[in-house]
């Protein structure tokens, strides 16, 4: 009687079987990974983005607002040379208010930032917020107005 013993071990289609499978597992691992990390880049960027922002608001918040003037301003932030803001000032009609207080004229103003920050890939990402000033004949003189506004 001539009986073969199977030898013990791996065939090499079950050998070429695990290792497909563990190159799959891997692949897709490093890739949930990559992604994790860009998208803590893009929180970093957005939390930057917001503060500068912010800062930027209040700057013009407290702009007297008989110095505001219609237009378009921009420039850049100290050390941040990836960074810039652009600042739309526009005056808003108000015929309606007129009419109800003609004594006491009123005016509007509303206020657009941005803010552009460029990241390390070359792609840029814009957060902006509004907000609107009103002054009374009353407020001559006065840092007056008010009123928030969101972003996006």
């Amino acid at each position: 009687m001539n009986l073969r013993r199977r030898s013990a071990g791996f065939t090499l289609l079950e050998v070429m079987l695990a290792l497909a499978i563990v190159a799959t597992t891997v692949f897709a691992i490093l890739y949930l990974r990559t992604r994790a990390v860009e998208q803590v880049g893009n929180a970093r960027a957005m939390r930057e983005s917001w503060g500068l922002l912010q800062q930027k608001v209040g700057d013009f918040e407290e702009v007297p607002i008989g110095d505001y003037k219609a237009g378009t301003e921009s420039g850049t932030f100290e050390n941040l040379p990836n960074v810039r803001w652009e600042r739309v000032t526009e005056f808003v009609e108000m015929e309606w208010m007129e009419e109800v207080d003609e004594d006491h004229p009123r005016e509007m103003w509303k206020i657009t930032v941005k803010v552009y920050l460029t990241q390390a890939d070359g792609q840029e990402t814009m957060t902006q917020a509004q907000f609107y000033r009103l002054k009374k004949e009353d407020d001559e003189g006065e840092g007056g107005g008010g009123g928030g506004g969101g972003g996006g």
